[in-house]
């Protein structure tokens, strides 16, 4: 109520308010006030992954902003407002509002599910059976640490392109680690045995972009370059090129949607081209594929994103860039000592609840 975030609890963890301290309690109103973004393209209907996860990235990391109010809607409790960083406010063409209206990311096709078939592979269709979770037959996964069918850009030439990423048999286990949340229908997740060669190369295009010169670039939409963001630099593809100067890129190793300034972006060498690009767009195999709620993306988001765990590849959906594969897989929780957390069961049972609720 006052942070408005869903969560789940154990019941031995809820504790009853004492009664010397309810009326204490009750004088203070929540805290957290729905809101909803002014002004967006009419008749969007579900925001597509893209739009959800470029808007939450660019609120979390901003320690504050500025907010106007426009109207609202007493009965559902919804305030729509304008949403502004500091030194934006008020000017409403620099509104958050307003630069997620000019971008791109309105125009890529909603989640495609997919459905398995007999071979592994998948077929495409709007709205996809679940899929049967494997039964275990004994004991507990051991992890091995130590150890899109979205809409498809168009395809990129393979000359200096790096090797397409493997994954494990379809049916196999792999160490993977969610990089990336938006709901069970849409998230990313990058193969944990790769990790430390990542961040490699992260550490490489530090190095070799803080002491090269700084030249214009020819940007080109759906070409691979180097970006700088927040003090980073990431190897990514130009989604979208805007009017004032600002570029919609998406990260290949991290599958987060970003804008920069074009000044920022410088061409992607060689040398950093022989790495896989490490993300992999997923869907959750074993749950009814639907449009989610906001509370079950949330509780999803909870459970698995920035937190490694175990996949088991149910189906690969192959394209001509490696950036536009997905994969439906089940994925497990083993970080508790005495039993394994299957998420697609866990989200079904909040599913379950939260019709109860409606």
């Amino acid at each position: 109520m006052d942070t408005g975030t869903a969560a789940t609890v154990k019941i031995s963890e809820l504790r009853e308010i004492p009664p010397q301290f309810l009326r204490e309690v009750i004088a203070i109103p929540p805290q957290a006030i729905k809101c909803c973004l002014a002004d967006l393209p009419p008749n969007t209907g579900m925001w597509t992954p893209d739009a959800v996860l470029w808007l939450r990235d660019t609120v979390m990391n901003c320690p504050e902003f500025s907010m106007k109010v426009v109207k609202q809607n007493g009965s559902k409790g919804i305030a729509h407002v304008y949403l502004f960083a500091p030194e934006n406010f008020p000017d409403v063409d620099r509104s958050v509002n307003r630069q997620i209206k000019k971008a791109d990311l309105w125009k890529h096709q909603k989640d495609v599910f997919l459905s398995v078939t007999p071979s592994g592979t998948s077929s495409t269709k709007a709205m996809g059976d679940a899929v049967s979770a494997p039964r275990l037959t004994s004991g507990k996964l051991e992890k091995s640490f130590s150890d899109s069918a979205r809409e498809p850009s168009s395809a990129v030439s393979t000359v200096d392109m790096p090797p397409p990423l493997l994954l494990s048999k379809t049916g196999e286990l792999m160490d993977v680690y969610v990089s990336v949340a938006c709901h069970p229908g849409h998230f990313i997740v990058q193969p944990w045995k790769e990790l430390h060669n990542l961040e490699a190369l992260m550490e490489e295009m530090i190095l070799y972009y803080s002491r090269a010169e700084e030249k214009p670039v020819n940007i080109e939409k759906n070409k691979l370059y180097a970006a700088k963001i927040e003090n980073q630099w990431y190897r990514v593809i130009i989604k979208g090129i805007l009017r004032n100067g600002f570029l919609s890129v998406y990260e290949l190793d991290y599958g987060k949607h970003e804008f920069v300034s074009i000044e920022k972006v410088q061409p992607l060498i060689d040398t950093f081209r022989k790495l896989p690009f490490q993300a992999i767009t997923a869907q959750l195999a074993g749950v009814k594929s639907q449009q989610w709620s906001e509370e079950a993306s949330i509780v999803f988001r909870n459970l698995v994103e920035k937190k490694p765990l175990v996949a088991q590849i149910q189906a690969v959906s192959e394209s001509a860039n490696s950036w536009d594969r997905k994969i439906v897989t089940f994925l497990v929780d083993t970080s508790h000592p005495d039993t394994d957390i299957w998420i697609h069961d866990f989200v079904s049972q909040s599913l379950v609840e939260f019709s109860k609720d409606d």
